[in-house]
């Protein structure tokens, strides 16, 4: 009776420890899944960003320069929290438990997910500017 007590404890614990190998797997692949995303509008972003600052550039009136630095700053700062992100991102989570790893993926995707839509504003706003400055 012991032993099929113990073996099923165990059985449990090892079930428990797979279950949450595949949690943590599945919170890390929708992180990855939202980055992959948000680096496909970043390529937009980067292009935005050249198309503005050729403005500055070929008509660098003052009425000009300021509302595009106003998009131009939008879209430098979306990138730049990007940057910092994945600079931080700790991907290994080297020495950290199954419950800490997981903990630490769902704030990240939180993060991700916040950083994905305000690239996407940055971008919206810049291309409705663009469209009516006919530069698109």
């Amino acid at each position: 009776m012991k032993k099929i007590i113990f073996l099923l404890i165990a059985g449990l614990t090892v079930s428990g420890c797979a279950d949450k190998k595949s949690q943590k797997k599945a919170v890390l692949d929708s992180v990855l899944s939202i980055h992959d995303k948000v680096m496909g509008a970043d390529e937009q972003l980067m292009k935005n960003r050249l198309l503005l600052e050729g403005m500055v550039k070929s008509n660098p009136t003052a009425e000009i320069k300021d509302s595009v630095y106003r998009y131009l700053d939008k879209l430098k700062l979306a990138d730049s929290t990007m940057d910092t992100w994945m600079h931080n991102f700790d991907y290994e989570q080297k020495g950290k438990s199954e419950n800490e790893s997981i903990t630490y993926y769902q704030s990240q995707k939180k993060i991700i997910k916040s950083i994905d839509s305000q690239i996407n504003a940055a971008v919206n706003r810049s291309n409705k500017y663009l469209i009516k400055m006919k530069m698109k």
